[in-house]
Parts: structure tokens; C-alpha cells; sequence
């Protein structure tokens, strides 16, 4: 009895997935818990465990392939030499019927070529899904030039990101780049709709550009890429500023940094502060954390803050769980350890889940302040720079104080400007009397 491997679905959001590698080849021993592959969700790049003991006896999705969730991508038996009945090569699920079980199981006692296929399309007839042919009109790419990896060879929308969209030139660009048989990759069109004119062929054959190369996106980069467009493009984004006297928050650090240290064993950062700030504000405000659907707001059932991460696959944004209820030395540690996964690319699919207001602290860096866009679907973030004196009134004097700089992203569908600055104004009078926010 062969056991399936399915490819897991990682995240509430997530359709598909890319196998980035095998931990474990073909004929390998393995037993459960241990890693046989990572995969690139929307999300992150997580690693997905052996649920039987056995031997990796076949592998039907190599790494860099683009699997739909829940399909079969290998096989564990339990002697390495047991017949395995079925593909030689991923073949999607079948859709099943709302509410039934994916089997766990595969009886290696069924006949060879059992695994019902698509029947094959007639010769020179081109079918794609809807999706795919309206993203290929939108990148300019001739369907006809790809081979299709859905059943029957259907082309789907994953496909077009294996072809490169033709360059749109202009008619004298057109003609220009015929004569010449210019290469045309590299070259980025000034023209009406982008479209390559004569300038910019005479322009990259003075500079060489047309060799440029262009380094491809990673599928975390390529959703985060989406998801910022979408967001960007559909919640009408307005920003409140606030500069704040910080004092207070170091000295209470530098309190706190010793008994947090003996305690947890980790190092209290600023951005632990801000996350416990944060959560105090947000229970005095909950409709900073609700979010909008055409029906109306939905409202959170949970402070669950979304901390900006800077990872070698790029940025995601960890959860920090009902932070509002966690002690000072237990939310240093969730922090700690989620961050931790994130940045080795071992991050579980609970830890992104369920965010409801995003902290982006790039106090690390030399940026005085930034204006953030929106992780959708929520309403507000707050985006955070760097301590460092600046000129500010204290005690009725103008003095070098460390100030921080803070700028809060806000949704208008779910929050006008009174409520916005109802909502800073907490953050900043909790930043500069922080040992309210204490537990």
C-alpha cells in the first residue's frame, strides 16, 4: 500500500504552490516529522513533513514545479522496492464534491494506467481558460506559443509565467527593429501604453541595454507584487503623522532589558514595545482592526498583529497572536521565534494567518520616516522610523530630544480622519507614557 504525499493547503488564500526542493531522493528512508520538501506558498517558503514511515519511492513534481494544492506530488511505500500503480508525473486531482475527504491512500494492487487521464485535444485546436487568455492579451503574449500544463493540455494562468510577452512596438519601431534584427529583451518602451518607439531602440543601441538580463521574481515577491497593486489601486489610502518625544520609551527599555533578558533569554527590542503599544491602542479602537467587504465592516475577533519582516525570500509579515493578552516576556519570545522561522524559511502556515493591523518599524535603517501601503484586506498600519535628537519642545523649551517619527496608513472606507487621529493620538500618548501599556 503506497501512501500519497499531497501538497498541503499552506495558508487560507493559497491555490497553488512551487516545490523549491527535495530534502529526501527517490529510494530514501524516511519516517515521520521528518522534511521531504519545501514549497513557496503566497506567502513564504515552508517546509512540508513525512506523515508515514516508508521510503520516498517516487517524486512526481521536481523541484520548480507549480503544483494546485491538495495534488499528489510523490509517494512513500513501505519497502523500497514496491510497485507504485499510477503517473510517472503529476496529474492534478480531479475536483471533488463539496465537503469530501482527500484519500490518504493509494492501493498499489490496482491495474497500471488506472489514473484516469483528459483526453487529448484535437489536432491544432488551442484551448485556455478564461483567466489565462485575459492575462495574455494584458502581457501581450500569442497563447499559441505555450504549452498548456492543465488537463488536456488546457493552458491555465500559471503557464504565461513561463513565456515572455512580446515586445508592443511602434509601426516605425516595428519596421526599424525588422531591418535591423534587433534583440528587444532589455529594452523598457517610453511610448504610448509602453510600446518600444524609434528613440528607444536608437537609445539602447548606444548604451548596450538591450543585453540586459532581468533577474526573475520569486513567487513571494511575485504575490507581495500583486497584493501591493491591489491594495494600492482599491483602498483609498490616506496618511496621519505624528513626531513623538521617545524618551520615555528608552529609559523604560533600558529598565526593562535586564529582568526581560533573565526572564526569556531574548533581547527586548523597541519593536516589542510598539507591538504591546499597539495592542493597547487597538482594544481601545476596534474598528482599526475591522475590515472592509462590500456587505460592510467585518469586525475582528482577536488582536492579532502583523509584524513587517525583511527576509532573504522578501517581505512577509508574521503574526503576533492576541498580543494584547501575552506578557511583556511571552511576546518577546512569539516574536522572537517567528521571526526566527521566517528569516531560515521555516515558518509554519499559522504564522501568518489572521492579522488584523500591521507594525513596519525601519527604525534599523537610516529612514526618518516612510508612508506605508496597506497589507489587504486591513484598514491600518502604522509605519515607523528611526529614534534620533531632534529639535522638539520639552518642559517649554525648544531641546535636542529623541523623537520618533510615525505614520499611520489608513483605509477611509473603514476609518475617516477623526477616527484615524483618534487612534494615533492613543498610539502617541501610550508611546510617551509607556508604562501604561505595561501588563
Amino acid at each position: 500500500m503506497a501512501t500519497e504525499v499531497i501538497l498541503p493547503m499552506l495558508g487560507e488564500t493559497m491555490n497553488e504552490g512551487t516545490i523549491v526542493a527535495w530534502s529526501k531522493n527517490e529510494g530514501d528512508a524516511v519516517k515521520p516529522g521528518d522534511v521531504l520538501y519545501s514549497v513557496e506558498s503566497d506567502k513564504a517558503t515552508l517546509e512540508v513533513e513525512a506523515t508515514a514511515p516508508g521510503f520516498l519511492r517516487r517524486i512526481l513534481a521536481p523541484a520548480g514545479s507549480t503544483v494546485p494544492v491538495l495534488s499528489i506530488v510523490a509517494y512513500i511505500t513501505a519497502t523500497p522496492d514496491e510497485v507504485v500503480s499510477g503517473p510517472t508525473a503529476l496529474v492534478a486531482p480531479m475536483p471533488r464534491p463539496a465537503g469530501a475527504v482527500p484519500s490518504k491512500t493509494s492501493d498499489s494492487r490496482s491495474p497500471a494506467g488506472a489514473v484516469a487521464s483528459p483526453a487529448p485535444l484535437p489536432p491544432g485546436r488551442l484551448i485556455a481558460s478564461p483567466r489565462a487568455r485575459r492575462a495574455a492579451r494584458e502581457r501581450g503574449i500569442d497563447p499559441s506559443r505555450i504549452a498548456g500544463s492543465g488537463p488536456a493540455g488546457r493552458i491555465v494562468e500559471r503557464d504565461l509565467d513561463t513565456v515572455a510577452p512580446a515586445p508592443r512596438l511602434t509601426p516605425l519601431a516595428a519596421r526599424m527593429a525588422s531591418e535591423l534584427k534587433a534583440d528587444l529583451s532589455g529594452i523598457a518602451g517610453t511610448g504610448p501604453g509602453g510600446r518600444i518607439t524609434r528613440q528607444d531602440l536608437e537609445a539602447a543601441a548606444l548604451t548596450g541595454s538591450s543585453a540586459a538580463t532581468i533577474e526573475p521574481l520569486s513567487r513571494t515577491q511575485r504575490i507581495m507584487a500583486e497584493r501591493m497593486i491591489t491594495s494600492f489601486t482599491s483602498a483609498p489610502h490616506f496618511y496621519l503623522h505624528a513626531e513623538v518625544n521617545a524618551r520615555s520609551l528608552l529609559t523604560l527599555r533600558q529598565e526593562l532589558l535586564p529582568v526581560q533578558e533573565a526572564e526569556s533569554g531574548l533581547r527586548l527590542t523597541i519593536t516589542d514595545l510598539l507591538v504591546l503599544i499597539c495592542a493597547r491602542a487597538l482594544q481601545q479602537h476596534p474598528r482599526a482592526m475591522a475590515q472592509y467587504t462590500p456587505e460592510g465592516l467585518r469586525p475582528a475577533h482577536g488582536v492579532h498583529v502583523g509584524v513587517a519582516t525583511d527576509t532573504p525570500n522578501g517581505l512577509v509579515v508574521p503574526v503576533i497572536r492576541d498580543a494584547n493578552q501575552l506578557s511583556l516576556a511571552d511576546l518577546v519570545r512569539r516574536r522572537s521565534e517567528l521571526i526566527e522561522r521566517a528569516r531560515a524559511g521555516k515558518s509554519l502556515p499559522q504564522d501568518f494567518d489572521g492579522g488584523v493591523f500591521t507594525l513596519s518599524n525601519l527604525g534599523a535603517f537610516r529612514v526618518d520616516s516612510f508612508d506605508a501601503i496597506l497589507n489587504p484586506p486591513q484598514a491600518a498600519l502604522l509605519a515607523v522610523g528611526r529614534i534620533a535628537d531632534r529639535a522638539f519642545p520639552e518642559n517649554g523649551q525648544l531641546t535636542l530630544v529623541p523623537t520618533m517619527r510615525l505614520s499611520l496608513s489608513v483605509d477611509h472606507r473603514v476609518l475617516d480622519g477623526a477616527a484615524g487621529a483618534q487612534f494615533l493620538d492613543e498610539i502617541v500618548g501610550l508611546l510617551e507614557a509607556p508604562t501604561q501599556a505595561l501588563p
